[in-house]
């Protein structure tokens, strides 16, 4: 049977910690990198129980000084939520989803023009907020914010 890898696995950014278990440089095919993952909280990461062994994956890599934190990389809540804002009106699912959720509250009507656009302008009117960077310090609207992509995942899980 063959494992699917979730579309959220391709739309998602996970985080994970790995240490470095060892490597080996070669000069013809630039050496192999073997990496432990130690996941906290893998409702993030179950993705990858679906990967087969050798399966690629895209990767970013940032090392970590636990002795010396670098206070100004924090990423907060807030930042994450305005980042995963911004991604979802480029989502073309999430704009109809939004589309279909606004029409229905009577919340926004949406206009013609680039989708992009109107997903932002709806975005706002629904968590009644004057601009997505709200999302990175007012706790209430982070909520509704979060309530609303909870309503869209299960939406997407019925499709």
């Amino acid at each position: 049977m063959v494992r699917r890898i979730p579309r959220r696995a391709y739309e998602e950014v996970t985080f994970l910690e790995a240490q470095v278990v060892s490597y080996r440089m070669d000069e013809r095919d630039g050496g192999m990198w073997k990496l432990t993952f130690y996941v906290d909280d893998t409702e993030d990461a179950q993705w990858l129980f679906n990967c087969y062994p050798r399966t690629t994956v895209a990767m970013g890599i940032k090392a970590l000084d636990y002795d010396n934190p670098d206070q100004s990389d924090v990423v907060t809540e807030g930042e994450r939520t305005l980042k995963r804002a911004a991604m979802l009106c480029r989502n073309m699912k999430f704009q109809r989803w939004l589309e279909n959720y606004t029409a229905e509250a009577g919340t926004y009507r949406w206009g013609v023009g680039q989708d992009e656009q109107e997903c932002v302008k709806a975005l706002h009117s629904t968590l009644d907020i004057k601009s997505r960077s709200e999302l990175k310090t007012n706790q209430s609207k982070i909520k509704l914010f979060t309530e609303l992509v909870d309503e869209f995942q299960a939406w997407l899980k019925s499709q």
